[in-house]
């Protein structure tokens, strides 16, 4: 039996929508790109050079947190471990822990300051800590890159510091991918991205957290900032409502202040007025009742595999296509997918599979004369 197309998978780059609903931007020339998108439904709201591929900076630093934990859950490392930090590490310019060399700090606390502190030698202190060398880490992150199918991504750096000139480098769209995987794979994350400072206790250092939105604007709790000369200011934000849980990513703006107000201007712009989370196909109610070819069931009602929500501006723009399979493989029993639904709005697809709450049989002469004879007395009497 043929598996739907994609399965529903909430919180996931797998069901991003396959083309985008443009909406008119003024600014547009003040950034490099641009995307504003619910990471709960993978919907993009609203996108500018969307696909091309651009400088990244210290956004890159999702990636080596999303690496870094990879090689923690599967027990190659652990967070409690002790890391001496390096001669290499502790010269690492740009933003920074201060590390020395000679010091020891935990995987743990390396990695939360370059999340919060955007650490570049942190960032090395970790790669060398898992994978021998900056090199060896490098590689994993571009290992991770094609399982993510982040077609336009390749990374020279483990922190997004330019080396000999050559940057990191991702298109807006691989950067949405990248971030909704870390959210849903490790969304502890946030918790570290939404921290105001981070102290260190060694030296009673205090390091504030780079993000400019974050303790201003009400629900910020993340991601990530990126700062370098050809990269721009850059800025991954993410807000959560009681209604959705917003994703803005601004890349190559001109200035932090137009970094700064150009997230505002996603995040609570009119867009997130206009656009609200709505619910739908409900597993509960069916999608249609139909015909299933060579069954002995006549017309069935046929559901939804699971829920589906998306970001929905008018219910109008919703369109459905229902295709069941030609070739089940019978009996086919209750909740075992018959077809799939695929639902259109606001430029983006997403498909589900449908599934009978019955047992389905295949048609054969003695219940095709059972149904046409119980049809025949429904209709005489």
């Amino acid at each position: 039996m043929r598996k739907s197309v994609i399965s529903l998978l909430l919180c996931t780059f797998l069901i991003l929508p396959s083309s985008i609903h443009a909406v008119a931007d003024a600014n547009a020339k003040d950034t490099k790109a641009s995307i504003l998108a619910d990471y709960e439904t993978g919907d993009i709201i609203y996108s500018h050079n969307l696909k091309e591929k651009i400088e990244v900076a210290s956004i890159t630093k999702v990636m080596t947190y999303v690496v870094a934990m990879d090689q923690v859950s599967k027990g190659k490392v652990k967070l409690d471990d002790k890391v001496t930090i390096s001669e290499k590490a502790a010269q690492r310019g740009g933003s920074s822990f201060k590390l020395k060399a000679g010091q020891v700090y935990t995987l743990e606390k390396l990695l939360e300051s370059c999340m919060i502190a955007s650490a570049n030698d942190s960032c090395i202190a970790v790669a060398e800590h898992i994978s021998g060398s900056e090199a060896g880490f490098i590689k994993l992150m571009n290992e991770k890159a094609k399982e993510l199918k982040l077609d336009t991504t390749n990374y020279v750096s483990v922190n997004g510091f330019p080396e000999e000139g050559v940057h990191n480098t991702m298109s807006a769209e691989d950067i949405l991918k990248l971030a909704t995987y870390a959210i849903d794979k490790y969304p502890d994350i946030l918790k570290i991205t939404s921290k105001q400072s981070l102290i260190d206790e060694q030296r009673g250092f205090e390091f504030t957290n780079t993000n400019p939105l974050l303790g201003k604007v009400e629900g910020i709790s993340g991601l990530k900032t990126g700062y370098a000369d050809k990269a721009g200011y850059c800025l991954i934000s993410t807000k959560e409502t009681k209604e959705s849980k917003l994703i803005s990513i601004v890349m190559g703006a001109e200035s932090a202040n137009v970094r700064k107000n150009k997230s505002l201007e996603l995040l609570e712009g009119k867009l997130t007025q206009d656009f609200k989370k709505s619910k739908i196909l409900d597993k509960k109610i069916a999608t249609d009742s139909l015909v299933i070819p060579n069954s002995a069931n006549g017309k069935i009602a046929v559901y939804p595999e699971g829920d589906l929500y998306g970001m929905i501006a008018n219910k109008k723009d919703l369109s459905k296509t229902v295709k069941i399979y030609d070739q089940l493989k019978f009996p086919v029993k209750k909740g075992q997918p018959v077809g799939e639904v695929t639902i259109k709005y606001n430029d983006n697809i997403k498909t589900m599979n449908l599934v009978a709450q019955e047992d389905i049989k295949q048609k054969n002469f003695i219940n095709t004369s059972l149904f046409t004879l119980k049809n025949f007395l429904a209709y005489a009497f």
